[in-house]
């Protein structure tokens, strides 16, 4: 009896230690993305500007961040591409000081970064 309930126990251990390394192995990261490029960066709904802008956000300025969780295909613009970041939050300077927003909106990767982190170039941003 003593050894059933020992392995018993034992198992559940495992079991548990399992659970808690795949539970923690699938998150993923959010990553920083620098508006690295000379252009504002608008704050939009969904990966096109059909979809609008966020809430009347202003553009993220060049100098801001953003928190990307992931990248995806959506509206091509100019010679920039079609990749997208949908974001966790954005930092910018909004004329009176920096402001950090939690904010689930799309930014265009081209303007952003000229999609130095999309398609898989970072790890810690995968594809949505």
């Amino acid at each position: 009896m003593f050894g059933h309930r020992t392995a018993t126990l034992a198992t559940a251990a495992a079991l548990s230690v399992g659970v808690l390394i795949t539970a923690a192995g699938s998150a993923s990261a959010n990553d920083i993305v620098p508006i690295s490029t000379s252009h504002w960066v608008g704050l939009y709904n969904g990966p096109s500007t059909a979809d609008g802008i966020a809430e009347g956000l202003p553009p993220i300025a060049p100098g801001g961040r953003i928190f990307a969780q992931c990248w995806t295909v959506g509206q091509s613009i100019g010679n920039y591409g079609d990749t997208w970041y949908r974001t966790s939050d954005v930092d910018y300077n909004d004329g009176h000081g920096w402001l950090s927003l939690d904010k689930n909106v799309y930014v265009f990767a081209g303007y952003a970064d000229s999609n130095a982190r999309t398609v898989n170039r970072d790890p810690n941003i995968p594809q949505c």
